[in-house]
């Protein structure tokens, strides 16, 4: 059995295999992007420090009051410890290969309708592919990679029966206290019972065995049982559907927007979408179950493309499927062709050499060798890196460390949580932050009336007795506050400016000054300013 596997992966197609499962694991790994990790990380640290949930917000002046449903708690408090032991490259790495155990439960789940080795290696590679908008280390992909293994263990037991489909019980226990996303989870597998048992009523072709579907309906009572066992209760069901149903929430989250075709990361998507569609008009073979699968992540990757990572989870061993069956009849209607004279091969075969055995032993191992050296660096990336100082207030975050205590500060949406992480221990509070729910839409609407600078934007401002300002520098609030006479700019760096109310008198004498970018020197606030006048073509940002 091994020696067969081995000479099978010696094959092209499974040198291409071999090839693919390795490249894989590249564009999962990353340092941190997502701008909730940050308060994901303070909110456990305080769960761990005070041996209990929260029950109100923390870390704005704005929404103290609000009742916090912390759906993500389990989550929160294995961020905080794993970071106790090792660091933001800790939690880098087993999110990592969180993620990749997601896609090899996609790969096994193919592997079940026994296509191609050119076929799986494709299909890996360009599902891989497609959710690149969304891959990195974050929360959403545990349940990325616990919707791919409820989609396998189901599929399995469906094929071909057993005791493991019972591993959903406590997948989904766990799953419920780790992130909401559980609630996918259960409805991918309320479709597949809902369309075998269409498809046994109907007569319709691919229904699975009626003893094998039975049980895959009791595993789901069970589920729906076990996962009110959380903090939350039974009312853990309604939070996901009150983020759904949300307008503020859809229309100021951007990973709630529709896909943007026009952007250039979608079109891996779009490309998966499309060839699937063709396929199935070519073949005009899907099982029931795959069918609505498809149905549903397809509405659900074109309203979020938040959802196309789990478009990727259900739709693509149906992609590898139907790749397969096209190949094959294509291989067929070649072979049906006249036969032309060929030369006599050697009797040792492709398959069976040795030197392309070698061969695939050493793709694997150097692309394995890639990836790893990708998740080292992701790892190894210092939390007051360059790296993270593009894409957070890493240095406005180091200024306001320096400040006074306990200031009001009013922030972009998405950088709230770094700034809670980086200054709540010290009494600052920021405006707004990632959790959306616990925000509330009528909070929602208020930011957004001052990021629009809208003609109320100063009055909200003055209402919740806002300290300062920090937010992005090429944004139209900061051109408006830049103009304003009743503002003054009291910081700035590369990426971000800082602004309080010009009657501060008080304020200001006790802020510290604008720091220096030195250009020769080494600190990351200097290599960012450095790398802004490279591009920019000026000679530096301090005023």
């Amino acid at each position: 059995m091994r020696r067969g596997r081995a000479q099978a992966l010696a094959t092209p197609g499974g040198l291409f295999l071999a090839a693919a499962l390795a490249l894989c694991a590249l564009p999962v790994t990353s340092a941190i992007r997502d701008p909730d990790f940050w308060w994901h990380l303070r909110t456990g640290q305080l769960i761990a420090d005070r041996h209990g949930l929260l029950t109100t917000d923390p870390f704005t002046y704005t929404a103290t009051g609000h009742p916090w449903t912390m759906h993500e708690w389990l989550t929160e408090v294995v961020f905080a410890a794993l970071h106790h032991l090792g660091g933001l490259g800790l939690i880098v790495a087993v999110l990592s290969v969180v993620t990749w155990l997601g896609l090899l439960c996609i790969f096994l789940r193919a592997r079940l309708r026994r296509p191609h080795y050119l076929a799986l290696g494709m299909g890996m590679l360009l599902a891989v592919t497609a959710g690149y908008p969304i891959w990195g280390p974050r929360a959403q992909m545990i349940t990325f990679a616990l919707t791919c293994l409820t989609l396998f263990l189901v599929e399995r037991h469906l094929r071909h029966g057993g005791r493991a489909i019972w591993l959903l019980v406590p997948v989904m226990l766990v799953w419920s206290n780790l992130h909401s996303g559980f609630i996918i989870g259960l409805g991918f597998v309320v479709l597949v019972v809902a369309a075998e048992a269409a498809a046994r009523r109907l007569g319709w072709r691919g229904a699975a065995p009626a003893g094998n579907a039975r049980g895959v309906l009791l595993v789901l009572l069970a589920c729906l049982v076990v996962v009110a066992i959380n903090p939350n209760g039974p009312r853990i069901y309604l939070y996901p559907f009150e983020t759904q149903g949300s307008p503020a929430q859809q229309s100021l989250i951007l990973e709630w927007h529709s896909p943007d075709f026009h952007d250039a990361t979608v079109a891996p998507f779009a490309v998966m979408l499309l060839s699937l569609a063709l396929m199935v008009t070519i073949t005009r073979r899907v099982s029931p179950r795959d069918a609505v699968l498809a149905l549903a992540t397809t509405a659900m990757a074109l309203q979020s493309v938040r959802h196309i990572a789990l478009f990727v989870a259900a739709v693509t061993p149906l992609w590898i499927e139907q790749a397969d069956l096209v190949g094959r009849r294509a291989a067929a209607a070649w072979s049906a062709r006249p036969a032309r004279p060929t030369t006599t091969r050697s009797a040792t075969t492709p398959a069976s050499s040795p030197a392309r055995m070698v061969l695939a032993a050493v793709v694997i191992a150097v692309l394995s060798l890639v990836a790893a050296t990708k998740l080292a660096a992701a790892a190894t990336t210092r939390e007051d890196s360059l790296f993270y100082a593009k894409d957070f207030p890493v240095c406005a975050a180091r200024w306001l460390s320096t400040a006074p205590a306990g200031l009001r500060i009013f922030n972009q949406y998405g950088e709230g949580g770094y700034l809670a992480d980086r200054l709540s221990a010290r009494g600052d509070r920021v405006f707004i932050f990632g959790d959306a729910a616990l925000m509330g839409d009528d909070l929602l609407a208020t930011y957004g009336d001052v990021e629009e600078v809208r003609p109320d934007w100063e009055r909200i401002l003055q209402r919740y007795h806002t300290d300062i300002v920090v937010f992005d520098s090429g944004t139209p609030l900061v051109h408006v506050l830049l103009a304003s006479p009743r503002w003054v700019e009291v910081y700035r760096d590369p990426r971000s400016a800082a602004f309080i109310p010009a009657d501060r008198t008080d304020l200001r004498a006790t802020l510290p000054p604008q720091p220096v970018f030195p250009a020769t020197s080494l600190d990351t606030c200097a290599q960012l300013a450095r790398d802004h006048s490279t591009d920019s073509g000026t000679s530096g940002v301090a005023p």
